[in-house]
């Protein structure tokens, strides 16, 4: 039984150090304010990951993600999601690589006011190019996306939530299906163990 035991660990342990792992993401804030108004509309999100390399070509990795979407005196949406995916590296070159990202995508938006939040699924393909600044540093920018997905709120007939009366919403279900090249393009940065 010790023999299977140390095998195993020594098995583990080997594993681990051939193994890669990385943590990163992206933050970003926006804001446009109109002159002569009190009114601006605010974004803000953080999107942390974390990554593990398989080998030399192919990684696993998931981001969680959360959203804040505001007009100042206005209604604002806070959103969650998360985003499992695999990277495939096509091309390396020195520090720099190419490669694609796909996954599954599942988010959850509620906007203040409304009771029900609107819950979304779908699949993404990503194009990006990686430049390692160091062993443990590397900088990453994703050039595009192709997604697409399901879209969905659940219907009830306004309620009550203390004194405040929810407007009623509708049951709705939409697909959504883009590309965008080189208008969404995103930034951030890993940390290799």
């Amino acid at each position: 039984m010790k023999k299977i035991l140390m095998t195993l660990a020594a098995v583990a342990v080997a594993t681990t150090m051939n193994a890669q792992v990385w943590v990163g993401g992206q933050i970003g804030f926006t804001q446009d304010h109109v002159s002569n108004s009190k009114v601006s509309d605010n974004n803000l999100f953080v999107k942390p990951e974390v990554g593990y390399n398989l080998d030399d070509k192919f990684a696993v990795a998931v981001a969680l993600g959360y959203q804040y979407q505001g007009t100042t005196g206005a209604t604002h949406t806070n959103t969650w999601s998360i985003q499992p995916y695999l990277r495939y590296t096509f091309v390396k070159a020195g520090n720099f690589a190419a490669f694609i990202d796909g996954g599954l995508t599942y988010s959850t938006a509620h906007e203040k006011g409304l009771k029900k939040n609107t819950n979304s699924l779908g699949v993404f393909v990503k194009p990006g190019i990686a430049y390692n600044v160091s062993d443990k540093v590397t900088l990453v920018a994703h050039l595009g996306n192709l997604d697409g997905g399901a879209y969905f709120k659940h219907s009830w007939n306004g309620e009550f939530a203390g004194d405040t009366k929810y407007p009623a919403q509708a049951s709705s279900h939409s697909n959504h299906w883009g590309l965008q090249l080189l208008n969404g393009i995103s930034f951030g940065a890993y940390y290799n163990f």
